[in-house]
C-alpha cells in the first residue's frame, strides 16, 4: 500500500551552487550519453515537495520528490531509497509531464549531494531521455551493475527547466514491474492573447444574456 505525505508548501529558502558541473542538456528523442554530475546540492526556494512509500512483489522504498523555483526557473528533483528488503533493484525513473515546455531547453544533472529529505545517493544514472509526449526518463542499466540495487539510493537527478508554473505530475520506477509515486510537472500558461479573447468572450455571453432578460421583461 502506497503512502503519499504531501509537505507543506512555505518559502523555504536553501542555498547551493553549481558546483562546476556542466549541464547536460536534453533534446527530444535524443538520449544523452551521460548525465552531469554535481558536487552540490543546487537548492533555491522550495515551492513544493512529496514523499511515497513504495511496496510491490518486487521492491520497497521511498520516493521523494520536490520543485524548486531557481528565480530563472524551476527544478524538478527525484531520489529513490530501495530497502535491504527489496527483491530486486530499480532501472529506470520517469517523469511526467513535461509536454508545455514544447521544444524548450530542458538540462539534466545529478548529485549524491543530501539536503532537507534527500539523502545521500550512490547509484548514479548513465543517461537520460526525453519524449514530445512529455516523459523525461533517467536510466540506471546498460549493466546489472549501475540499478539502484536493495540497500542503495540513487543520486538526486535534477531536471532544469525555464518553467514558471507547475502542477501535480507522476514520478515511475522500473524493473520489470511498473510503480508510481507522487511527483511534479509543468503547467502550461495561456498567453496574453488567450487571456484577452477568454475575458472579451465572457463579457459578449454576459451582454447576450442581459439582452434576453430585457426581451422577457
Amino acid at each position: 500500500m502506497k503512502l503519499s505525505i504531501k509537505l507543506a508548501a512555505v518559502a523555504f529558502a536553501v542555498t547551493g551552487a553549481i558546483g562546476g558541473a556542466q549541464a547536460t542538456s536534453l533534446l527530444i528523442n535524443t538520449p544523452t550519453t551521460t548525465v552531469a554530475v554535481s558536487g552540490t546540492f543546487f537548492g533555491g526556494t522550495l515551492l513544493d515537495s512529496a514523499i511515497t512509500n513504495i511496496n510491490n512483489l518486487s521492491y520497497q522504498g521511498i520516493a521523494r520528490t520536490a520543485v524548486y523555483d531557481t528565480g530563472t526557473g524551476l527544478d524538478f528533483y527525484y531520489q529513490f531509497s530501495n530497502a535491504t528488503t527489496s527483491r530486486n533493484g530499480v532501472e529506470r525513473f520517469s517523469a511526467w509531464d513535461f509536454s508545455a515546455l514544447g521544444t524548450s531547453a530542458v538540462d539534466v544533472f545529478q548529485t549524491s549531494a543530501s539536503n532537507g529529505f534527500f539523502t545521500v545517493g550512490t547509484e548514479t544514472s548513465d543517461y537520460a531521455d526525453r519524449t514530445a509526449n512529455g516523459v523525461i526518463g533517467f536510466s540506471f542499466i546498460p549493466n546489472a551493475n549501475s540499478k539502484i540495487n536493495p540497500g542503495t539510493t540513487s543520486f538526486v537527478q535534477v531536471i532544469r527547466t525555464t518553467a514558471r508554473n507547475y502542477q501535480a505530475g507522476n514520478f515511475g520506477l522500473l524493473d520489470g514491474i511498473g510503480d508510481n509515486a507522487a511527483g511534479f510537472g509543468v503547467s502550461a500558461v495561456p498567453e496574453p492573447e488567450s487571456n484577452a479573447m477568454m475575458l472579451a468572450g465572457l463579457g459578449l455571453m454576459g451582454a447576450i444574456a442581459r439582452r434576453r432578460k430585457s426581451k422577457q421583461v
